[in-house]
């Protein structure tokens, strides 16, 4: 596949009608991205609670290598074509196909296109052809790559928790408020001071607060490619992910901590929907 050199930015769009009882947020830039995200709680009707998040095409925004500890993801691909990488295992995905799809020969591999993804299992995903590009086109191996045939269309995928609850609203809703915040926020002085101190750490020390008690835990030391040959590959592989676990629970922990001593919190009033809002203050 030959790529012009220059290409206008990726545009999210907000799906047209939005999923019912959602709200979206854009996020433009390399890293394009439209979230439709719940704005209600949960009912006897409507137990699940779904967040549909759109790529648009030229996209390379990923979800980040990360994993769960209270709750089991699931993944379903509405529309083109995604990468899923769960700890150690890669899998293309294709809507069009109706399952899982081999890029070195087009077969479809495995039907289904729910993804389930337990607790604790490191995973990753996005667009595949944005994945596949990056990965291969520097190793003069690019011409070997198939894609699927809708690779190139827009993404859709609906993610939702079990258990069932509000964790994955409040997430989304308050971490694209951290991130969408405006520079002049105005700010507490012990706030500011930190604000200060941290310089380009102010985002990323927000977000590990609302990482750690809404339990989304990034993987901050990726000691995939870094396996020792004489600790054979069990010995070898638990030694990689007890390291990685250590060092996000450390840095997260003390995110957590210091923003309790400066009033910063993972889910505030002003970055929620007033509903979701209402039943988290009574949980």
């Amino acid at each position: 596949m030959a790529r012009a050199k220059h290409h206008p930015p990726p545009q999210p769009k907000a799906l047209e009608p939005l999923p019912p009882n959602t709200q979206a947020i854009l996020r433009s830039g390399v890293e394009a991205v439209a979230y439709h995200i719940p704005v209600v709680p949960p009912s006897p009707t409507d137990s699940l609670l779904k967040t549909t998040i759109a790529l648009p095409r030229r996209s390379s925004w990923t979800s980040g290598l990360h994993f769960h500890t209270g709750h089991t993801e699931h993944l379903r691909l509405i529309k083109g074509s995604i990468f899923v990488y769960l700890d150690g295992d890669l899998r293309i995905i294709s809507a069009k196909a109706g399952g899982e799809v081999s890029s070195k020969t087009g077969e479809i591999l495995k039907s289904g296109l729910e993804i389930i993804v337990d607790k604790y299992v490191r995973h990753d995903w996005g667009r595949a052809d944005e994945y596949l590009y990056s990965r291969w086109s520097g190793r003069g191996l690019h011409g070997n790559i198939l894609y699927a045939e809708d690779s190139y269309e827009e993404v859709v995928v609906e993610e939702w928790t079990d258990p069932a609850d509000m964790t994955k609203p409040l997430f989304f809703w308050n971490l694209n408020a951290v991130i969408t915040a405006p520079q002049n926020k105005p700010l507490s002085a012990s706030q500011n001071l930190i604000k200060l101190a941290l310089g380009s750490w102010w985002i990323p020390f927000q977000l590990s607060i609302i990482f750690w008690d809404l339990d989304n835990w990034p993987i901050l030391l990726d000691l995939r490619l870094l396996a020792s040959p004489y600790l054979g590959e069990k010995v070898g592989t638990c030694f990689e992910r007890l390291s990685e676990y250590l060092m996000t629970f450390v840095v997260l922990f003390a995110a957590k901590e210091l923003g309790r001593f400066t009033g910063i919190q993972s889910v505030s009033k002003e970055r929620t929907p007033k509903d979701l809002w209402h039943v988290y203050k009574k949980s």
